[in-house]
């Protein structure tokens, strides 16, 4: 690691890191002052001690640490995540957790709603596919964006409140594909990077078909793979809403027993369930129902 320091704009913050990151949005000049930083090094004492005993992550109130196959990553202060190699992997290998998981925590410990989905421009409509790992996001994404939506998020959403409203802001102009959906499209990959430790998927530019101000959230499709007959697509109402956006929030399940909604987070989800449509898509794996799941989305934006 060199000594330069890396300057961008994501999720409407402004990033100092240490790494360099191809994919984000560069600031071409060097703020004043910058909100969330990624700093190589300065994993505190008291961490390698709980490793020795066996611990692989601690939580505290808006703190932090874990490690992997590639990384140990310490964040905290709803500001830094302090980061190193580990076990057996490098930098660039420990770098990779930094667009999804990372700033997933660092971001709602920062209050921002982080739901598991793609952000899309469509209609000039703000919509979010949502949906747990193997649902379709990404098939579902790429064939809404060849159809003329636009990106925001790929597969991390960032809301805000502001003003009542709720506000998905841009990440960065990339979305992962695993490789049959590179197969299908006909991309060559070469010029491509491989994320390995999300199912071996690659990364796609969508410089040309991203939207990149920050836009009120108008629906949300969530999408279940299940053991169903036929393909079932509903509007959700009522308190079902509620519950649809809590088993969205992406971080849950690596905070586990110790995950907990505040009062205040509590009154984010309730507020965004209110204000906006929320859909339930259930498909079975083994049929072919893209298509009718692409014209339902675009039939209700």
């Amino acid at each position: 690691m060199d000594n330069k320091k890396y300057y961008y704009k994501i999720y409407g913050l402004t990033l100092a890191s240490d790494y360099e990151f191809s994919q984000f949005v560069r600031l071409e000049e060097q703020p004043q002052e910058t909100d969330i930083e990624f700093v190589y090094g300065g994993i505190p004492d008291f961490v390698y001690p709980l490793i020795e005993e066996g611990y692989y992550k601690g939580i505290k109130k808006d703190q932090m640490w874990f490690y992997n196959s590639a990384g140990l990553f310490y964040i905290h202060d709803r500001k830094t995540v302090n980061f190193i190699e580990y076990n057996k992997g490098t930098v660039d290998d420990a770098a990779l957790f930094f667009p999804g998981l990372c700033l997933a925590v660092l971001l709602w410990y920062r209050k921002m709603l982080m739901i598991h989905g793609a952000c899309l421009r469509i209609k000039d409509k703000t919509i979010i596919v949502a949906g747990d790992s193997g649902a379709g996001k990404s098939t579902l994404t790429t064939e809404l964006i060849k159809r003329g939506a636009l990106l925001m998020a790929d597969d991390l959403t960032g809301i805000l409140m502001e003003n009542g409203e709720f506000i998905s802001y841009p990440a960065f102009p990339v979305q992962k594909l695993c490789e049959d959906q590179i197969q299908h499209n006909n991309l060559d990959t070469a010029n491509l990077r491989q994320v390995k430790y999300d199912l071996n998927k690659y990364e796609v530019s969508r410089e040309n078909e991203f939207y990149d101000k920050p836009a009120k959230v108008d629906a949300l499709f969530r999408v279940d793979v299940k053991d169903v007959e036929e393909l079932t697509k509903q509007e959700i109402t009522g308190a079902d809403k509620l519950k649809v956006v809590i088993d969205c929030i992406f971080i849950s399940w690596l905070f586990n027993e110790y995950f907990r909604i505040e009062p205040d987070d509590m009154v984010r989800c309730i507020g965004l369930s209110n204000q906006i449509a929320i859909h339930r898509i259930c498909r079975n794996k083994k049929q072919n129902t893209l298509n009718e799941i692409l014209d339902y989305i675009e039939s209700n934006v």
